[in-house]
């Protein structure tokens, strides 16, 4: 069993966003997370930046289709990515 590289079995998931904001403007990362509180709860989001909890890769999709809406062209950049096994 290779653990190095992601299989089509295992799914990746991100652990912590506290840099998420870091390559855009201040009011484009306001409105980007006025809607991730709006989709996941005030709870939920902040437990997803601080590393308290994976975000999935429904999640993930998810936090990119938001980012992508308010034309930033650059995929979210999480803390650190793990594997499921």
């Amino acid at each position: 069993m290779n653990t190095n590289k992601q299989n089509d079995s295992q799914e990746m998931l991100a652990l912590g966003m506290t840099n998420i904001y870091d390559d855009v403007s201040t009011s484009v990362a306001s409105a980007i997370k006025q809607d991730l509180v709006e989709h996941f709860g005030k709870g939920l989001y902040y437990r997803l930046k601080n590393g308290e909890k994976h975000i999935n890769a429904e999640q993930q999709a998810y936090i990119a289709e938001v980012f992508a809406k308010h034309g930033v062209t650059t995929p979210p950049v999480y803390d650190q990515m793990v594997g499921n096994a």
